[in-house]
């Protein structure tokens, strides 16, 4: 499917501010985390904060890898909006599908385990 330059842009910059968004709040999981693991010794509790610990730096990598790939994306639109500005309102340029995808599939991902990991704080915390 084809879509113009300036609705790909908007959408590469609503797709940067939700992925700091996420980078901002691992920092904050993280320092909770922290909290739980001091207050606990049980082994129980040691394989679940090593397994938050696990996916939050699993989920911060993601997320690296994907405010790059989003920033390659929006350089590209904005060097052809700079070679054609007559079309950056025509439907002339490919969606990228797989990064639509990808953003879909890391706001599930991120939206799931802020779930469990807010489960997993109301039951020791």
């Amino acid at each position: 499917m084809k879509d113009t330059i300036s609705h790909l842009h908007v959408m590469c910059k609503d797709w940067l501010r939700e992925l700091e968004f996420y980078k901002t709040e691992i920092p904050f999981f993280k320092k909770r985390l922290d909290e739980v693991a001091s207050k606990n010794t049980s082994k129980d509790i040691k394989i679940e904060v090593e397994h938050f610990e696990n996916k939050f730096y699993i989920m911060n990598l993601h997320l690296d890898e994907l405010l790059h790939d989003v920033k390659l994306k929006e350089e590209s639109l904005i060097q052809n909006a700079i070679e054609q500005p007559k079309y950056i309102n025509v439907k002339m340029i490919e969606t990228d599908e797989s990064l639509e995808d990808l953003m879909e599939f890391t706001a599930t991902d991120f939206k799931d385990t802020k779930k469990e990991f807010y489960q997993f704080l109301s039951k020791y915390l």
